[in-house]
């Protein structure tokens, strides 16, 4: 039987190539008559590029098995080497390797790129232009190849069809990447690429595509329901020309934030402002002649088309930062005057024979781009909710874009009937959304509103209507509300008035994108304290006089001064000026935080103090959260509090960390469990770590010394005092009997707070204190081993503010002092130098035991009230050392007696219970 001619045609030109071993393979003869019937079954693609297919795919089946037999660390340098990849450039090929699940997936990955990078390449640019308008894959493997500072074939080619998509091969502006998911481990970052190529068509668009929901997103997101929706949406437009279109807008979402200095300055002289950056991408990709690419067959080129493409990429996103609260409706004007001019054309275009048709598909489109572009930023920002919102506010668009009249008029009629304080502090709010879902009071905005009469909160209302916040939460949202507000008018103000100098009563722009850096990176050690300079440097101006428009004259002030400049034709820009001062404070105070001495740790809180950072004795600033960890610590030890709490409604006072709340929750799930804490940091944690932990005790920012009209007399179980009593007696400048003026140490704070409980305290409730106790009297020396203790001790003797500490040097590292004052030494050491400057001014033990148990029966039963009943405790419970004290101090100091005889530490914590009786 004669050879049949693929096989023929085979061996003859590999004879010609030279590759005579091929050419007498037995096998030729079996490949060939296989490679007929696969190119039958390819049907209308052109053989040579079904062949290409083939032979790519059947070369990467050959270097899959070598891969197989590599361990993955080594699958990049074997994609690189010769024999390797051929057209995909290694920052491509860097990201198919970090996707890979497998040798075989690897494999998969790269022949596919390869194969469609040879198909792209055969294109003229206007086929590649559509190419990409038509196929997600393709554009993906187009944008990718942008990655490389070596251009490869691709990479030439989409430069010259597209110069405008080429821009997010650029270098990007420092924000492109603001709250966005990283590049994944082992790529090189390109912020703009890794957004769209990666996330917004690879993920989102693809996973739509396939309909394929662990593709779209990983963990928690959309519900299947929801995810089935956008499918169907996705699918309608692919019906005809619009997901092509939805293509385009995705690919040119971002080109304003990419670009090299070259292009920003050819674009200036097009008119374009880039400080806008979704009308600056539109506006770019008008002047582009190569906008009109050829679309689906039955609609190629339509102008009509190629401007629905410039109004979704103007368009994109407004409907998320009207839901955070950065937008008013009416920014959706432009895209309703768009289709009042647009519709009509549209129809024909589209084969839609309605107006009400052509909106729900233009709207269709708007929200697939918003959809794909918002769950793009991060994994679970995309949830039910969120789309929900967003399709509130297309709705909207929609029920405006049919009626006559001013598109901004249209749009403004949904709230026009809305009072301006709820208008103005609905506004508000949403811009502080993420802090209310980390636990702040949803009251905070309408509290700094309640500073301004109605007349001026409708004069910031209509300043509202009129702006268009870009980057306001990430921002300014780490400020409190009051400054944060008060921020935000300095630039609303200056933004004002400058847009009434050409265009009065115009909407106006106003940017807080050099604030996200400076104030919003919560990774930079020195954010925390740039936030504290900037909500004191606002302090001392009143939101009225800044409404009035009396700026702050801030030039001259060593906190910094705030600044609202002009950022471009259309946008206003917020920023932060870091004096002299505040920037050697900046540099300073992070430092000063990791250092081990604890004089350093001192300095740091009187410079704190000096610049007025702290908010109140118990704020710790940066070293907030370290505390309220060492609050949270001796889980177990503060456990055994638990046998003596009476169930029903449970009150904490100062829960710090929430540790105790914790207990109480888990160990009586039906009471109800509240913490009251005068500490507004300490709320704030708390209030986070609820929102986040879904925990179900809550927490108020009060004065306990208020109980009763907090919680009602009477009302009470149990009220649990868990080393607290103590921070009262240090910290609260109390009044003492007899007419005594406010001081510090007093024992008439303890007895009022817990006369206060008592009155809180239903009959048979509990009063249940867990506290540090005075050791009886006696005389120790302290010999000082760690390198640090002699200093530590000699900074503690000097500074602490219970008592005058006297001691007398017994050895060159050895001191003797009384018992007492040892135990506080002992008990402040080992929390550590950062810790120093606070403890230092606290006294732990306050009584001793037996004082304390019968000064509280002293107390409770004055005034009328029963007598407390003590509630009798085991000898191991009464008075002990903390678990881990002894193994904290062990190898740093070395206790004895007078004599010179090794003693065990004094009892660090004490518990006491009474019981109120019934009447």
């Amino acid at each position: 039987m004669p050879p049949l001619p693929t096989h023929a045609v085979l061996e003859r030109t590999l004879r010609d190539l030279g590759e005579t071993a091929l050419a007498e393979s037995p096998e030729l003869a079996g490949w060939a008559a296989a490679t007929t019937r696969l190119l039958d079954a390819a049907g209308p693609a052109a053989p040579d590029d079904a062949v290409g297919v083939l032979a790519t795919a059947a070369r990467w089946g050959r270097v899959a098995e070598s891969l197989a037999a590599l361990p993955r660390s080594a699958w990049a340098s074997a994609v690189h080497a010769p024999g390797g990849a051929r057209r995909t450039g290694p920052g491509a090929l860097a990201l198919l390797v970090a996707d890979a699940t497998s040798a075989t997936d690897l494999a998969a990955r790269v022949a596919a790129r390869e194969a469609r990078i040879a198909r792209l390449l055969r294109l003229d640019p206007a086929g590649l232009r559509a190419a990409l308008a038509l196929d997600t894959a393709a554009a993906i493997a187009a944008l990718d190849a942008l990655r490389d500072d070596v251009p490869t074939p691709l990479a030439r080619r989409v430069r010259e069809a597209s110069p405008l998509l080429a821009a997010l091969g650029a270098a990007a502006a420092p924000h492109a990447a603001l709250e966005h998911e990283g590049a994944p481990e082992g790529v090189p970052p390109m912020p703009l690429l890794d957004h769209l190529a990666t996330r917004v068509l690879g993920r989102k668009l693809r996973g739509l595509e396939l309909a394929d929901r662990d593709r779209f997103q990983s963990g928690e997101g959309l519900s299947e329901e929801a995810f089935a929706a956008e499918v169907a949406r996705t699918r309608r437009l692919a019906d005809g020309p619009l997901l092509a279109v939805v293509r385009q807008a995705l690919l040119h979402l971002d080109v304003a934030k990419g670009g090299t200095p070259e292009d920003h300055a050819r674009w200036a002289r097009l008119g374009v402002d880039l400080s806008v950056h979704n009308a600056a991408a539109a506006r770019l990709l008008a002047s582009d002649p190569r906008i009109a690419w050829p679309l689906p067959a039955d609609a190629p080129g339509d102008p009509a088309l190629a401007g629905l493409v410039c109004a979704l990429v103007d368009a994109h996103g407004i409907a998320g930062q009207i839901v955070r609260g950065e937008m008013p409706v009416a920014a959706f004007a432009p895209l309703v005057a768009y289709l009042d001019r647009a519709a009509d054309a549209l129809g024909p275009a589209l084969g839609l024979p309605s107006r009400e048709r052509v909106l729900d598909a233009v709207l269709d489109c708007l929200h697939l781009v918003n959809v794909c572009d918002t769950a793009g930023v991060r994994e679970g920002l995309m949830t039910d909710a969120l789309r929900d919102a967003l399709s509130g506010v297309e709705r909207m668009v929609r029920d405006a874009a049919l009626r006559p009249g001013d598109p901004a008029a249209r749009l403004a009629a949904a709230s026009v009937d809305e009072p301006a304080r709820t208008r103005a502090a609905d506004r508000l709010a949403r811009l502080r959304a993420t802090r209310t879902r980390m636990g702040e009071s949803p009251s905070a905005t309408a509290d700094a509103l309640a500073a301004l009469t109605d007349a001026e909160v409708g004069q910031l209302a209509r300043l509202l209507d009129r702006c268009r916040f870009w980057y306001a939460e990430s921002g300014t949202a780490a400020l409190s509300a009051e400054a944060q507000l008060k921020l935000l008018l300095i630039g609303m103000v200056r933004a004002a008035a400058a847009t009434d100098q050409t265009r009065p009563g115009a909407p106006f722009h106003l940017s807080c994108l050099p604030l996200a850096a400076t104030l919003g990176d919560r990774r930079q050690p020195a954010t925390t304290y740039r936030v504290r300079l900037v909500e004191t440097l606002l302090a001392p101006h009143a939101l009225s006089a800044l409404l009035a428009g009396t700026l702050p004259d801030d030039a001259d002030s060593p906190l910094g001064s705030v600044r609202a400049e002009i950022g471009g034709q259309e946008a206003v820009r917020l920023t932060y000026r870091e004096s002299a001062e505040t920037a050697a404070l900046l540099t300073l105070l992070p430092i000063y935080e990791r250092k081990s001495s604890a004089a350093f740790h001192a300095t740091l809180k009187a410079l704190c103090d000096l610049y007025g950072l702290r908010k109140d004795d118990f704020d710790r600033v940066a070293n907030e959260e370290m505390y309220l960890a060492h609050m949270n610590g001796a889980r177990n030890d503060k456990q055994r509090m638990l046998d003596h709490v009476r169930p029903g409604r449970v009150v904490e006072v100062g829960p710090g960390g929430g540790i105790v709340l914790d207990l109480l929750e888990e160990a009586h799930p039906a009471s109800e469990v509240l913490g009251v804490d005068a500490s507004a940091m300490a709320v704030e944690a708390l209030q986070r770590r609820r929102a986040s932990e879904g925990r179900r005790w809550s927490v108020r920012h009060a004065d306990a010394f208020r109980l009763p009209e907090i919680v009602g007399e009477g009302t009470v179980d149990t009220v649990v005092y868990c080393s607290v009593l103590h921070e009262i007696y240090s910290y609260v400048e109390y009044p003492g009997d007899g007419g005594a003026p406010p001081a510090r140490f007093r024992l008439e704070s303890v007895r009022d707070l817990l006369r206060a409980s008592w009155r809180a305290l239903a009959p048979g409730g509990r009063l249940v204190i867990r506290d540090g106790v005075m050791p009886e009297p006696g005389v120790r020396e302290i010999e000082f081993v760690a390198p640090d203790a002699a200093e530590f001790f000699a900074l503690f003797a000097a500074q602490f503010e219970g008592r005058a500490v006297r001691f007398a040097r017994v050895g060159e590292r050895r001191v003797r002092l009384e018992s007492a004052d040892a135990m506080e030494f002992l008990y402040t050491y080992i929390w550590g130098p950062e810790s120093f400057p606070y403890e230092v001014r606290e006294q732990y033990g306050v009584l001793r035991y037996a004082e304390y148990r019968d000064a509280v029966v002293r107390w409770l039963g004055a005034d009328g009230e029963p007598a407390p009943v003590v509630v009798p405790l085991p000898a191991e419970q009464s008075s002990y050392v903390q678990g881990g004290y002894r193994r904290g101090l062990a190898g740093k100091v070395r206790l004895t007696d007078a004599d010179g005889r090794d003693v065990d530490l004094p009892p660090s914590n004490a518990l006491w219970v009474f019981e109120k009786p019934a009447r």
